[in-house]
């Protein structure tokens, strides 16, 4: 195999990205709202900077309904405006749908407006135009009201003049725009692309966000961004891209994160309120975030790639009482330190954890039944692997290339089935190496695998765990099902919860809780 560097590694996933990114880019058509077939490939990684091929994760495929195209590289302005002379401009509307009589002939000469009386959609479209055509940049309308206390859809994106046919976009001048508080709704896409908008504020009577509405606001920078109590979601792709935004604040009445919301969106810091019920496909895709901490309340992950690609992340912790970990979950968290399985966990979907590459311990709960082809793949820093008794199947490539494991236990009475690598039919590579693959590269096949008494010889000739050539018989296995924890060990005692889901205050000594995900007994 020839040898590649870590330069070469890079530009690979960065060509990887942007094929991904062109398909989106010529993409005009309305796309389904569900999760797609994903598309498997290929790339090369190892934990000391050698590499070798192998599989990788599905990559997302955008599957949102009003796709805006995508042209990162060629975004561009109208030709340049200079102008030596900052123009205000102070008007009251008395007749909705005036305001382009009202200001007359020069209103592409206006840098910054603010509006009294009632506005409309009509309205609207004058203030696009003179941010588009002309110089507008600042908005006021905190003290205007605005018909059905609505920002209508497209508001300040007009994709039949914004998008030529080449594909270059030009983008309106707005930087700032100050909303009055009574606003109700802001539309589908209502800012999209406005890469120039710098500020914004949230209304305090606001309910609902439009898709879209904030996608591509590269620039928008108030932070934090308080979410107003009475809103119930974020929607699809509503802050996507924005890569200026530090940090969201939610309130304790969001229920749902749907598809994409945070998608590529840079932030850094995010409240998961109590009361979040669930999380969409790719919602955290490829995002600042340090620390994810669930609330017990979320329960439902719908999709795959949630936290995937999410280079910065360090710890987090699932509720207890999901069932299943998603797809690629966690894929490509390279620099994931801690991630708590919670005791109620039957499946961990494929890639779930793939290319964690520096995470060292994982706790596999006894309940755990199968996982998923690539589930703990290219896992490297993986010092053990602790198998329940409960498992039954190991999706192909579920632990290739293991390179720091030391032992494997276990205690499930019958192998666990191991499938075949899914993109290798025929051969054995649940724990081996990928064909033409260097030996040492993969899960070491010399290591002590502990089974149950009477049964290496079951495992020795088993389909995958013949792989291994050193069985040892035992009937003493670690166990992640239930452990006691001291009280001067606990980082938060805030976040202990029962077998209900319900946070406790005060704990008793001896009782089993919840805690980071796992059962534990209290002692003080």
């Amino acid at each position: 195999m020839t040898s590649l560097n870590v330069s070469q590694l890079k530009s690979q996933i960065i060509r990887i990205f942007q094929h991904l990114l062109m398909l989106r880019f010529i993409t005009f058509a309305i796309f389904v709202l569900s999760v797609l077939p994903v598309v498997s490939q290929n790339i090369t990684l190892n934990c000391d900077g050698s590499l070798y091929e192998g599989n990788a994760c599905p990559i997302i495929t955008d599957s949102i309904v009003n796709m805006i195209p995508l042209k990162k590289d060629i975004v561009s302005r109208k030709a340049a405006k200079a102008f030596n002379n900052q123009n205000y401009k102070e008007v009251t509307v008395t007749v909705p749908g005036t305001l382009s009589d009202i200001i007359g002939s020069n209103i592409n000469d206006i840098d910054s407006i603010v509006i009294k009386g009632t506005i409309n959609d009509i309205d609207f479209n004058t203030l696009w135009s003179a941010s588009f055509n002309g110089r507008l940049s600042v908005i006021n309308l905190e003290g205007a009201a605005i018909e059905n206390e609505i920002i209508p859809p497209r508001a300040f994106w007009h994709q039949d003049e914004q998008l030529q046919d080449d594909g270059t976009i030009y983008v309106i001048s707005l930087k700032r725009i100050i909303l009055p508080n009574q606003i109700k709704t802001i539309g589908d896409l209502a800012f999209s692309y406005a890469i120039h908008l710098e500020s914004i504020n949230i209304p305090s009577e606001l309910q609902n966000l439009g898709r879209y509405c904030f996608s591509e606001c590269i620039s928008l920078a108030s932070s934090p961004l308080q979410m107003p109590d009475g809103m119930t979601n974020i929607p699809a792709m509503c802050f996507m891209n924005c890569k200026s935004l530090d940090e969201i604040k939610l309130p304790n009445t969001i229920k749902y994160i749907e598809e994409g919301a945070f998608y590529q969106a840079k932030i850094k810091h995010i409240n998961f309120p109590d009361g979040l019920l669930s999380i969409d496909n790719a919602a955290f895709y490829a995002t600042d975030l340090e620390e994810v901490l669930l609330p017990a309340s979320c329960q439902y992950f719908s999709g795959t790639h949630q936290f995937a690609v999410n280079h910065r992340l360090r710890k987090i912790n699932l509720p207890y009482g999901i069932t299943v970990i998603p797809n690629c979950f966690v894929f490509n968290d390279i620099n994931l330190l801690e991630f708590d399985i919670p005791s109620t966990i039957e499946k961990i979907g494929a890639d779930a954890l793939s290319t964690c590459m520096v995470l060292s311990e994982v706790s596999l709960p006894e309940g755990l039944k199968e996982t998923g082809s690539n589930a703990l793949w290219y896992c490297c820093s993986l010092k053990r692997l602790v198998f329940p008794s409960s498992l039954t199947y190991l999706g192909g490539g579920s632990c290739q290339y293991l390179q720091s494991l030391e032992a494997i236990y276990c205690s499930a009475p019958t192998p666990p089935v191991c499938d075949e690598d899914p993109s290798n039919r025929g051969r054995n590579h649940t724990f081996g190496p990928i064909s033409g693959q260097p030996g040492h590269l993969c899960t070491p096949n010399n290591i002590p695998v502990y089974v149950p008494i009477g049964t290496s010889s079951l495992y020795a000739s088993a389909y995958g765990w013949n792989y291994f050539t050193n069985f040892i018989e035992t009937d003493s296995f670690p166990s992640a099902s239930v452990c006691t924890i001291y009280t001067d060990r606990l980082n938060d005692k805030n976040n202990i919860y029962d077998l209900t889901g319900r946070v406790i205050t005060q704990p008793i000594t001896g009782q089993i809780y919840i805690y980071k995900g796992k059962k534990i007994i209290y002692q003080p």
